[in-house]
């Protein structure tokens, strides 16, 4: 690390974005598919019914009340969670009363036809979006507490390269608004800009909170050493404030009608904003009613909550969660983090931002392999051993990545739906496909192998609308019509991707075609790359016309 100190900032910068920079492509990807989780896995269970937004919720409370005491009379917590515009189904939750030697009960959930009132049956076993979403920070195949440390090396080294970027970039405003097509490093160079500079705020939100979630775990030494038993007690009751215990009087008591409840509540917040209700010991005299609606602060705000005493129905006066200053500050980071606020536009938003974080990793890489490729080129034993594993590796996540995750949905369509472990084997297709695409670039010339995974990814995402239509029966063609737009925006936004990385895999192919008919051209062997683009000599000079 030698020269000033924004050389020096520089250097730190390429050197942190190298060593963890295809990690952190995986954590944006993978993560930024957590601001639509709730979306994908409705899609991956295709057993669900339609959506049933547009039915009454006091008519669904009713149902739910009906099927709930009929089959969890013995539980000692419902919850329900109506229709909206994530998730168009009805859902039921509870937990059976735990067995000999079982700590809890197993924990059902049911998915209720609203058209028949009975739970949908069979829904194929899947990891869902859920799974998707939690390997950004769980990772995969080792223990939790592996996984959080390498992320959270990963996380503050991107914390790094930030800060360190935004020192040593002197024109990194001013260039954001002078793109250069077309100039090789250069041009490479503006994209890995202004990636950077359209979502600096979130990069370092994103970045800063992640590191929050797991402080204890990242600070343990700290905490044991500076607090004792009691000291850390309080800490974790400030910071996470548990929930104000709600004691039954084990007297039978009958529940009043939810749907009455719900009446109220739309009289108190003038607007029917009710997404979830939670009962509490449901066939006591001393049961709770907790009514919730959609979270429109990044902080947890008690008027987002009404509580009915539920053998009147009577709202009454109870808080049902201790407030605390240091509570608040957590839970608005991690409101932050994961988007909890977030209206459909704020989560569209979330995500855009989300994938600009990922392709400023992505163009960050290619632009240290652009910058190193002449000289590379030039050695008479072909490039460093370091520079292909780089560019294998390039290839192998920018393009592969996204194959690996089209594939998880396959994988969702074509296993068997009574397969054993299937959840299971749906991310094990994920990471065997992954792990050929990152072997595979070593065996086939750079520019191949980018050109052959973009083709490659273009079928993948552009074939899942058809696979959904072979396989299923909530496809384009009836959830259109149907005006189902959880599930036929996902079949859309697929063949949107898909058609994104055709017109990437197009670019490739012209630029090999251009560098192939150069005059005086060194770098390529025309041959080799117009075999690759699939042209003849002469039919190349008629496209590059």
């Amino acid at each position: 690390m030698k020269g000033d100190f924004r050389q020096s900032m520089k250097w730190l910068h390429t050197w942190v974005g190298l060593v963890v920079g295809w990690v952190l492509v995986f954590m944006f990807i993978t993560g930024t598919s957590g601001y639509f989780k709730k979306e994908i896995t409705r899609w991956m269970e295709p057993e669900r019914p339609l959506a049933s937004t547009h039915l009454d919720k006091g008519e669904l409370l009713a149902m739910s009340q009906r099927y709930l005491a009929q089959h969890a009379t013995d539980a000692k917590r419902w919850q329900i969670q109506l229709p909206n515009s994530r998730d168009g189904n009805l859902t039921l939750k509870w937990r059976k009363p735990p067995k000999k030697g079982e700590r809890r009960g197993k924990r059902i959930t049911k998915i209720i036809n609203t058209d028949t009132g009975l739970a949908t049956e069979n829904i194929r076993a899947t990891g869902g979006g859920s799974a998707l979403y939690s390997l950004h920070y769980r990772l995969h195949y080792m223990p939790r507490i592996v996984a959080y440390w390498i992320v959270g090396f990963c996380t503050m080294l991107m914390l790094i390269a930030v800060i360190t970027g935004v020192i040593f970039y002197k024109k990194i405003f001013s260039d954001f608004f002078t793109y250069r097509a077309k100039k090789g490093l250069i041009g490479w160079l503006d994209i890995h800009s202004v990636l950077s500079v359209i979502a600096i705020p979130f990069h370092f939100m994103i970045t800063y909170s992640g590191l929050l979630f797991f402080l204890a775990t990242y600070m343990a030494l700290s905490f044991n050493l500076s607090l004792n038993s009691d000291q850390q007690g309080e800490y974790y009751d400030q910071v996470f404030p548990n929930n104000i215990v709600h004691e039954k009087s084990n007297v039978l008591g009958r529940l009043a009608p939810l749907s009455d409840m719900y009446i109220v509540s739309k009289q108190h917040w003038k607007k029917d904003t009710l997404t979830n209700v939670t009962v509490n010991f449901p066939m006591d005299s001393n049961s709770r009613v907790k009514f919730s609606r959609w979270e429109t602060d990044i902080t947890y705000n008690p008027e987002d909550q009404l509580v009915f005493a539920g053998v009147s129905g009577k709202i009454i006066e109870i808080p049902t969660r201790k407030v605390t200053v240091p509570g608040q500050i957590n839970d608005g980071f991690i409101s932050l983090h994961e988007g909890k606020f977030a209206t459909p536009i704020v989560r569209g938003l979330y995500l855009f931002v989300g994938l600009l974080g990922a392709g400023m990793v992505a163009s960050g890489l290619i632009l240290w392999t652009t910058k190193r490729k002449p000289k590379q080129l030039k050695k008479t034993k072909g490039p460093d051993f370091g520079y292909r594993l780089v560019e294998q590796l390039n290839i192998g996540t920018i393009v592969g990545l996204p194959i690996a995750i089209a594939l998880y949905f396959w994988a969702n369509r074509l296993l068997p739906v009574g397969m054993e472990n299937r959840a299971a084997w749906e991310i094990n297709c994920l990471f065997i496909s992954w792990a050929v695409l990152l072997i595979y670039p070593a065996f086939r010339p750079a520019i191949t192998a980018w050109y052959e995974q973009l083709k490659i990814s273009a079928f993948v995402f552009c074939f899942i609308p058809l696979l959904n239509f072979i396989t299923t029966d909530k496809h384009l063609g009836i959830t259109l019509p149907r005006s189902d737009w959880n599930l036929a925006g996902f079949d859309l936004t697929m063949l949107a991707i898909g058609l994104a990385f055709s017109f990437a895999a197009y670019k490739v192919k012209k630029h090999v075609i251009v560098k192939a008919l150069k005059p005086n051209g060194d770098t390529y062997k025309t041959d080799e790359n117009l075999a690759i683009a699939g042209f003849s000599s002469s039919t190349a000079k008629k496209e590059s016309n």
